[in-house]
């Protein structure tokens, strides 16, 4: 048993990173950090050659991520983690496990699976770095779900989850209740039994029916109003206690109605309206209104809740304070909606009609909270969506999503007859320029190629970046391989024809650029992104430019007059290749 660490200053994007390494094989271990330090030589790591070593040291050292080998002396990459259940991102290193044992490893938390023997600088720098903010993310997600629980749990009216079970003897089970539905139903989860009916005869009719269902109750001398509405995989019971005033069934109605849309899924823009409703219920006969995104930005009464929109779009709510705005018509309470973590960025703003009553800012506290919830789980929520679908360095759209968009358009160019194109894009001495002016460098030349490809290209055109220096184009709708194999070379001179600035140098750069064309060279997505890489990469050994695949007859090619981005090779080339 060893224990090792190896720490330099580094300023890269994981500088301070602690990074604990399982595994019983000190040179293996050697060799991870070895490859982390080209990538980033902040990165601390620590070394531990057991199972019960890296225990221990999860405890004392809390790392913030782990390297941890399959195969351990004393056990198991799965049965380390199903033991010790680490907080923080594992990624399992193996270069002999099988289906079966990855699916272990993945079943008892870890966060990735690699394979030892394709592992570079970069691709086990990416792992880690993905995980991280993969796992970050996760947490806030769970974060807001137990706050939005705790909303659930401390409203007056009752919330029920049931599930329909086909077994006879277990019909309905109830996967959850709030404290209120307990009280006022008297029950709890598990099976429904007849002490029941009413709730029973309520979920089978929705059953039979297919829609909200509702009926009205007495429990306990209560009056109770239960609504049943189905979705996709449950009922949803909600259960109002109308025995009091008439006020605080409608404050609980309205509460319940823009919990119900956030739930459902509907848009931001229709939950926020629900929230009018929930601010007349709370004030009778006050109006007011919710303003988020854009609309707030643009409200020329920002300044009064002592923000600013300097550091747009993400406005920083730190010392916002309640402001009563007069205007023509008397003025109006505006309430700052700022989100309670550590970013306190001002979520939104919540506008009150009703001048010269001091007492309303205090009465809208439950609505405030309520309302900040919300617009803090739909930034998650959409923040978890751009990164489904969405490079994180470049903003252009990532693999997935460019195999999805190819598909479509395949599918649409059957029907219409017009060629397609696909291209891999491939950035000629990018290593060169990561040596020379570090990952930072690189990336800012990244976005920078990015950028001016999107403006080099039409709207209808799809550019990604698929990985590393390798970008991915889609376009559709030509004629001819004569007009696309121009077009090409015209907008790459466009995005070529001033140099690339990486911090206060000026670079040059090159682009290989294989093409396949649909539906004359292949008719599937994957044999058209084969057939296009398998030409970028004939193009980068002919010294960069634009090739088409399959090699055309000769006299079809002409020489590429594209300067920086080189040219199609002649026909004596193709046929030595």
């Amino acid at each position: 048993m060893s224990l090792t660490s190896a720490s330099a200053p580094g300023s890269g994007p994981s500088a301070g990173l602690n990074l604990l390494i399982v595994e019983d094989s000190p040179e293996d271990a050697w060799h991870y950090q070895q490859l982390l330090a080209r990538v980033d030589a902040g990165i601390r790591c620590h070394h531990v050659e057991v199972g019960d070593m890296g225990a221990r040291m999860l405890r004392e050292l809390q790392p913030d991520c782990v390297l941890l080998d399959f195969h351990l002396p004393d056990m198991t990459g799965q049965e380390f983690l199903e033991q010790f259940r680490p907080r923080v991102p594992v990624l399992v290193i193996t270069g002999s496990a099988e289906h079966a044992e990855a699916a272990g490893v993945l079943q008892a938390g870890a966060t990735r699976l690699l394979n030892k023997g394709e592992l570079s600088p970069e691709i086990l720098h990416a792992h880690i770095t993905e995980s991280l903010r993969e796992h970050a993310l996760r947490e806030q997600v769970n974060l807001e779900r137990r706050r939005m629980q705790a909303v659930l749990e401390s409203t007056a009216h009752g919330m029920v989850f049931a599930r329909h079970d086909r077994q006879p003897w277990q019909q309905w089970l109830v996967e959850y209740l709030n404290p209120a539905a307990s009280r006022l139903l008297g029950i709890e989860a598990g099976p429904l039994t007849q002490g029941a009916a009413d709730l029973l005869a309520l979920l089978d009719r929705t059953v039979h029916l297919g829609a909200t269902q509702r009926v009205s109750v007495r429990r306990a001398a209560r009056a109770l109003d239960l609504e049943c509405a189905p979705g996709a995989d449950g009922f949803t019971v909600t259960v109002r206690d109308v025995t009091g005033e008439r006020a605080l069934a409608r404050l609980d109605q309205a509460r319940h109605e823009v919990l119900q849309r956030f739930v459902e899924s509907r848009p931001l823009a229709e939950v926020l309206r629900g929230v009018q409703d929930l601010i007349g219920a709370t004030l009778p006969g006050v109006k007011g209104q919710v303003l988020a995104g854009q609309v707030l930005l643009t409200w020329p009464h920002l300044s009064a809740l002592g923000v600013s929109t300097a550091t747009y779009p993400h406005v920083t709510g730190r010392g916002a304070r309640r402001a009563f705005v007069p205007d023509d018509r008397g003025g109006c309470w505006a309430l700052p909606l700022v989100s309670p973590d550590e970013g306190q960025e001002l979520l939104g703003a919540l506008l009150v009609d009703a001048p010269g009553d001091e007492s309303i800012p205090a009465q809208l506290d439950d609505v405030v909270g309520l309302v900040t919830l919300l617009l803090m789980q739909a930034r998650d929520q959409s923040r978890l969506q751009m990164q489904a679908w969405q490079d994180a360095l470049t903003g252009l759209p990532n693999r997935s999503v460019f195999r999805d968009q190819l598909a479509r358009a395949l599918n649409g160019a059957e029907r219409g007859g017009s060629l397609l194109a696909v291209g891999v894009l491939d950035l000629d001495g990018f290593k060169r320029v990561n040596d020379t002016y570090g990952h930072a460098g690189g990336d800012e030349l990244l976005i920078e190629v990015a950028r001016r490809l999107r403006l080099a290209f039409r709207a209808s055109d799809l550019v990604a970046r698929v990985g590393g220096d390798e970008f991915t184009l889609l376009l559709t709708d030509w004629p001819d391989t004569d007009s696309l194999e121009l077009d090409l070379r015209r907008r790459l001179r466009q995005v070529l024809e001033r140099p690339f600035r990486v911090g206060a140098a000026e670079v040059q750069v090159r682009f290989s650029l294989g093409v396949a064309v649909a539906p004359l060279h292949a008719r599937s997505v994957d044999a058209l992104l084969h057939l296009a890489d398998r030409a970028m990469y004939l193009a980068k050994r002919a010294g960069g430019g634009v090739r088409l695949s399959p090699p055309r007859p000769p006299g079809e090619f002409r020489a590429d007059d594209l300067g920086a981005v080189g040219g199609l090779a002649d026909q004596r080339t193709r046929a030595a290749e």
